[in-house]
């Protein structure tokens, strides 16, 4: 059995898009592989799973300084078999000569806009020297694969493409749940749902126009966004007290995992505008909850909805606008687009997610590289 060292660091289940993936993978690889958990204090336990604790630096998490003092612990970190860093963490990939990585997106180095300066900084650094000598590099789409090979001019055969599942957690809620949730929160049928961070790559200030002349159309029409604050979300409020429409929008914050798949069975439509995503759950999760999804047409999210999937230009809130109301006026094209999600997720496994990775540590092991 594969003695696999994982660097989970400080994630938490359900918490983020990466926590998810990682512990996801985890719970699908564990009966196969030995894992030891690499990571902070704050960070999950997993049964079944060892944990070697590292707590450099002392104080507040800093992931940066955190994962820099992991990276002088190479005696320790090579008696593993494998290093699987899926989280991108910056850990240097000299600690084990058979290293793998996971590289979700390559945001902080094609649009630095979006994220912190200090983040943006650390991958221009981190990222080359991780993707010159990792031994493998997962991704979770081919628009970042074709990015990593583009941008460092990596063999392509060293990246291999592995698409990240949906939870059965995710389903079409009963009508008592979607009651229980829509009275939770305090919403109001009909309504256009986002789930993600409030932050600027997110574009939700091109879903806020598009809804401001949804409603006029229709005025029963109502807007909830769920998810964190991130940064750069002033704008998002300013742009509501600009347009006045402060009694159409609900703004949720953080939502439970546990309420999610009612939240999302209850929208008419789910919206996801992103600019970029180098593989965006939440549309996943709502079409395996049956409901009808509309994204942008950039990234990796074509590879998610696929060819019948509802996409628009990330730049055009007009056109965003006339899907959505197409969707939610008619009976009909929003039945066949439900149909359409429920078919779609099947496609994406966390299982499969789980053998493919197994298939990548043997290579690595085989190859001895």
């Amino acid at each position: 059995m594969i003695k696999l060292g994982l660097i989970t660091g400080d994630l938490k289940k359900n918490k983020t898009g990466i926590g998810t993936y990682t512990f996801q993978l985890i719970e699908n690889i564990k009966t196969e592989v030995d894992i030891t958990l690499i990571k902070h204090p704050q960070g999950d336990d997993v049964p079944e799973c060892s944990s070697l604790i590292s707590s450099f630096p002392p104080g507040n998490f800093s992931h940066i300084l955190w994962s820099q003092g992991l990276s002088l612990k190479k005696k320790q970190l090579r008696s593993f078999d494998i290093i699987h860093n899926p989280a991108q963490y910056p850990v240097s990939p000299s600690i084990k000569s058979k290293y793998v990585i996971t590289i979700h997106d390559l945001i902080p180095i094609l649009y630095p806009e979006y994220v912190g300066s200090i983040y943006s900084l650390q991958a221009k650094y981190f990222y080359p020297l991780a993707i010159k000598h990792a031994s493998k590099i997962i991704t979770d789409s081919n628009h970042t694969k074709n990015d990593i090979i583009r941008l460092y001019n990596v063999p392509e055969n060293k990246i291999e493409v592995i698409y990240p599942g949906v939870s059965n957690h995710f389903k079409p809620a009963s009508r008592e749940e979607k009651n229980k949730v829509l009275q939770k929160y305090n919403l109001i049928y009909p309504f256009i749902l986002f789930v993600g961070a409030i932050e600027p790559k997110k574009n939700i200030d091109l879903l806020i126009k598009a809804f401001y002349i949804c409603q006029k159309k229709n005025m029963n029409l109502h807007l909830v966004i769920a998810g964190k604050k991130a940064w750069k979300y002033e704008t998002i409020f300013n742009l509501i007290d600009t347009l006045n429409i402060h009694c159409k929008i609900h703004i949720l914050n953080f939502v439970p995992y546990e309420d999610l798949p009612a939240l999302y069975s209850s929208a008419e439509v789910f919206v996801f505008p992103s600019r970029y995503e180098g593989f965006g759950l939440p549309p996943l999760e709502a079409m395996q909850c049956g409901v009808p999804v509309i994204t942008s047409n950039v990234s990796s999210l074509p590879e998610i909805v696929g060819e019948g999937g509802i996409m628009v230009s990330p730049d055009n809130y007009e056109m965003l606008a006339e899907a959505i109301l197409k969707v939610t006026s008619d009976t009909h094209v929003r039945s066949q687009a439900s149909i359409y999600s429920l078919s779609r997720a099947k496609l994406f496994s966390w299982k499969e997610t789980g053998e493919k990775t197994i298939k990548v540590y043997n290579s690595v092991l085989e190859e001895g590289v």
